[in-house]
């Protein structure tokens, strides 16, 4: 069996087993029923055929940007370690499969899973929106649904990290909470105020360093914030970042797009590094 094919055979047993777990259904159903619950509430508020009534992307978009972390990192944050725990990864790595293809396999899995679940509910907001009077922008939400896969991938890749590392899907919980703490609620730009503080005898120097504002936008929640700022400068982004009005360069779309590529491949690459050490 070939890398490429043995990858395909556990991506599709892997998609399958969200299925079987009815973890497939639940993350579909949350957003679908969300996307709808929103889109209807938002038509309440114009009459079907009015002009400058709300559009649909502005209404979900605040949800769905931290809904999308919360839900990849507490769906999947306990992907491997189950298996583990459960004795299935030992059949699983007794086969012609590797600790690599485990890793990478159960990533792709799972963003295929969370990507269409985030499809399935903008498309089926639309008629909604359609029929309640809700403006409807195909390009923007086809744009828009792109985006937020990549924020959800970004988090996926995150939360199984985390389940190829930790022994136990307690520690998972625990790890992927706090992984959404600390990029979500913006306490990852306050690590380096702190050490700049503790630095500089425990006071703020009159300038602030550079470095400061970098180490900031290398938040995967900062970086999604500022690439969809790039694209969109009208809408809200849904985040608790505020997006600067004369961006540097490390604020640009394009190195937003690289930190979370970044991001993916360094925590995928730690998870299986990690994973490849671990006494199974």
């Amino acid at each position: 069996m070939s890398a490429a094919s043995g990858l395909g055979l556990f991506v599709r047993e892997d998609v399958r087993d969200t299925v079987r777990e009815r973890q497939f259904q639940l993350l579909v159903g949350i957003y679908v029923l969300l996307a709808l619950l929103i889109t209807y509430t938002a038509g309440r508020s114009t009459s079907p055929g009015h002009r400058g009534g709300p559009e649909l992307i502005p209404s979900v978009l605040p949800l769905f940007a931290m809904l999308t972390p919360l839900l990849a990192l507490g769906f999947f944050a306990s992907a491997i370690v189950e298996k583990r725990t459960g004795g299935a990864l030992k059949v699983v790595l007794g086969l012609p499969i590797d600790h690599g293809t485990v890793v990478l396999g159960t990533f792709v899995g799972r963003c295929l899973v969370l990507c269409t679940a985030i499809a399935t509910a903008l498309l089926a907001a639309v008629p909604v929106a359609v029929v309640r009077g809700v403006a409807v922008d195909p390009a923007r939400l086809a744009t828009v649904a792109v985006i937020l896969a990549l924020l959800g991938v970004t988090f996926t890749a995150f939360a199984v990290a985390i389940s190829a590392v930790v022994r136990s899907a307690t520690r998972a919980t625990i790890a992927a909470f706090g992984v959404f703490v600390l990029f979500f609620f913006q306490l990852w730009t306050r690590l380096p105020y702190t050490v700049l503080y503790v630095r500089h005898g425990f006071s703020y120097p009159e300038t602030i360093p550079e470095w400061v504002d970098i180490v900031a936008a290398l938040n995967p929640v900062a970086a999604y914030t500022n690439l969809f700022d790039g694209v969109y400068p009208d809408l809200n982004s849904g985040t608790f970042v505020q997006p600067p009005a004369e961006p540097a360069v490390y604020e640009r779309p394009v190195f937003a797009l690289a930190v979370l590529v970044g991001w993916i491949v360094l925590t995928i690459g730690v998870g299986y590094r990690r994973f490849r050490a671990t006494d199974l």
